[in-house]
């Protein structure tokens, strides 16, 4: 169980974060993000800045994790898989959806654990420019020593 304490907003409330602006590339990754306690990632939102060449989901936005991820707390009865190495949280195909066209992703409820980089990668269209907000919260079962 979780150490601090429990009902504080960490727990209960929905956080946003921005992630940023992909680099234009095929297949390429960008930026990166650790963490200092376990989080659930629910939902992520990828903004297009700039369209992609790509008609089909060659111009995508996918949210990886690279190190421990646990999934599967989404399914009914809940199965759990968990990947220690890169684990695909997420996919948005975007196409080639014209600037400020926003697309949200399904629940993905994820627990990234503490330790891996979080990272988006670029489908095949190398010139399809996103960005991504991520909504999450800290993971229940997460060791947190907050206030």
């Amino acid at each position: 169980m979780a150490t601090g304490n429990y009902d504080h907003p960490s727990y209960i409330t929905t956080q946003f974060m921005n992630l940023g602006v992909n680099t234009a590339g095929a297949n390429g990754t960008s930026a990166g993000w650790g963490f200092s306690s376990d989080l659930r990632v629910r939902k992520f939102t990828a903004e297009v800045r700039t369209a992609g060449t790509s008609a089909t989901s060659g111009n995508s936005a996918i949210l990886i994790y690279i190190g421990t991820s646990v999934a599967g707390y989404n399914l009914q009865p809940v199965v759990l898989t968990t990947t220690t190495t890169t684990a695909t949280l997420g996919t948005l195909a975007l196409g080639s959806s014209t600037a400020n066209t926003v697309v949200t992703s399904t629940d993905m409820n994820a627990r990234l654990v503490t330790g891996g980089l979080l990272q988006l990668k670029n489908g095949t269209d190398a010139t399809g420019v996103y960005a991504i907000t991520l909504e999450y919260h800290l993971d229940p079962a997460a060791t947190w020593t907050g206030p």
